[in-house]
């Protein structure tokens, strides 16, 4: 028994888990590794695939920029898989909503998908451009405190001078700070629901199982987004762009926020 401790104290200890850097320069090795096989697909996309995993690993540290949102879903398209590209790019909206270059990248990865004739209005999301999408959070608290001393300064004026142009700004004022909270509050509203993609392509069924009929005529092609209603019995209820609803198997779909180990669990 003592001989099995010491062994075991003195045997080798795991290797120390890199530092983000580290682990950042290896992505980006790996990265630059398939950029040089770019002529040769079969041995660049397994680096392309290192790459992307290099990512991922360092965007579940914490580090959630657009830069890193980009260069996740560029590995993980031109690794070949076109649904965790997808699950990437709205990752960093969700980070970086204002960001354009996440719009655009995020706009090209929607037009890869192949949806079948007839389903692509019902499936594809339509691309829309609110004040979250416009501004950064800091960019809005400006407006917002610009707003706020502009109605205050000229009601204190109007105060003063009885004045109703000074009345006439402070309404103004007020009017617009109110108008862009609503604005602002709407576009959180309307990205609270969680977004699944389909990892492979699937029926989507009018019940939480393979007996229920399917809801659409054709089946939903990987890469394909919708907004999480509900889960049941290792099924998932969602709602499409187009408003159709209907439930789909818990194992066929990627969840933006989950680690890629998590990914096929299902909710309990």
């Amino acid at each position: 028994m003592t001989g099995v401790v010491l062994v075991l104290a003195l045997g080798p200890a795991s290797p120390p888990e890199p530092s983000d850097a580290e682990a950042l320069a290896a992505a980006e090795r790996a990265f630059a590794d398939g950029v040089g096989l770019r002529h040769d697909a079969a041995r660049a996309r397994p680096a392309f695939a290192r790459a992307a995993a290099g990512y991922d690993g360092v965007w579940a540290r914490g580090y959630h920029t657009p830069e890193l949102a980009l260069n996740r879903a560029a590995a993980h398209r031109l690794a070949g898989d076109l649904p965790r590209a997808v699950v990437a790019l709205n990752e960093g909206r969700r980070a970086a909503p204002w960001s354009r270059a996440v719009q655009v990248a995020l706009d090209d990865a929607r037009s890869a998908v192949a949806y079948p004739a007839g389903l692509e209005a019902q499936c594809r999301p339509v691309s829309r451009v609110g004040l979250r999408d416009r501004v950064s959070p800091a960019e809005a608290w400006a407006v917002a405190a610009g707003l706020w001393l502009l109605a205050c300064a000229a009601a204190a004026r109007f105060a003063m001078t009885r004045r109703a142009a000074w009345l006439m700004v402070a309404v103004l004022s007020a009017t617009g700070l109110v108008a862009a909270a609503g604005f602002w509050l709407h576009d959180r509203d309307e990205d609270a629901s969680p977004v699944v993609v389909l990892a492979d392509d699937a029926v989507l069924r009018k019940g939480n199982a393979d007996t229920y009929p399917a809801r659409l005529d054709g089946v939903l092609p990987h890469g394909a987004e919708a907004r999480v209603l509900g889960e049941r019995g290792g099924w998932v209820q969602v709602r499409l762009a187009g408003g159709a609803v209907g439930w789909l198997p818990a194992g066929a779909v990627l969840r933006p926020g989950r680690s890629r180990s998590a990914q096929s669990e299902p909710d309990a």
